[in-house]
């Protein structure tokens, strides 16, 4: 393992960390920095490969919280344009859209700051929707959780059901767009020695990532949620 091998590992585990702790994956944190070392089609596909081995841990870490009621009304929105955004992320350029969609996240972190007030007077259909548009920008751009995190903090759940819910919503759309990745050609032969790497990484970060969430006050973790948001999105526009 070289240097760069072993970077993008050190960056997966404190993604991961990052993403349990947040409690909307590890994408947010992951992508930008990622792009530092790799190109974009890439950076999607081990992003998709770390979030199937990330949300498959926080699943089975955290699957005493887990409600099939929510996930049914929250997932299939995503699920369909997680597959959606997967196949036309062939066609376009993304480092604008990646800009636009830091912009959204900051403005909708804005709100979650200074809104709250008005949280409660939202449509009931606000966290279908913003989780519908947090699968299309997953597939699409290759991250997307911030907007699902925010869907998740309107419906004020309990941390372990947050990223319980979130991890289960993930990781049923991670593995329709790893398969479209696949399919773009997105990933080589040659490269696929990442795939024990993620997993070591995304296991041991969702597991201390857990022991540091189960210290936190719910407060203080919806204050967290939104500030990664709003710090994600600003590392999108820079």
């Amino acid at each position: 393992m070289n240097f760069h091998d072993m970077g993008l590992a050190v960056v997966a585990f404190f993604s991961e960390f990052l993403g349990v702790i947040s409690g909307f994956g590890s994408s947010v944190f992951f992508v930008p920095i990622a792009l530092f070392f790799e190109t974009m089609h890439f950076v999607m596909m081990i992003t998709a490969l770390l979030h199937c081995f990330a949300n498959f841990s926080k699943i089975t870490l955290f699957k005493t919280d887990f409600s099939w009621q929510s996930f049914w009304k929250l997932a299939i929105p995503s699920i369909l344009l997680t597959a959606v955004g997967a196949i036309i992320s062939k066609w376009f350029g993304v480092d604008r859209l990646i800009q636009i969609l830091g912009i959204f996240l900051i403005c909708l972190a804005l709100f979650f700051f200074f809104g709250k007030p008005y949280i409660n007077k939202l449509p009931k259909s606000t966290p279908i929707v913003l989780s519908g548009l947090s699968g299309f920008f997953t597939g699409f751009l290759g991250t997307g959780g911030a907007l699902r995190g925010l869907a998740l903090t309107a419906m004020h759940l309990e941390k372990g059901q947050f990223v319980a819910l979130s991890s289960g919503i993930d990781f049923a759309g991670d593995l329709i767009r790893t398969a479209i990745y696949i399919y773009h050609g997105y990933m080589d032969w040659q490269q696929w020695f990442y795939i024990p790497i993620l997993a070591i990484a995304a296991w041991l970060g969702a597991s201390f990532g857990k022991r540091i969430l189960e210290k936190m006050d719910q407060k203080k973790f919806d204050t967290i949620v939104t500030l990664m948001v709003l710090i994600s999105g600003i590392a999108m526009i820079f």
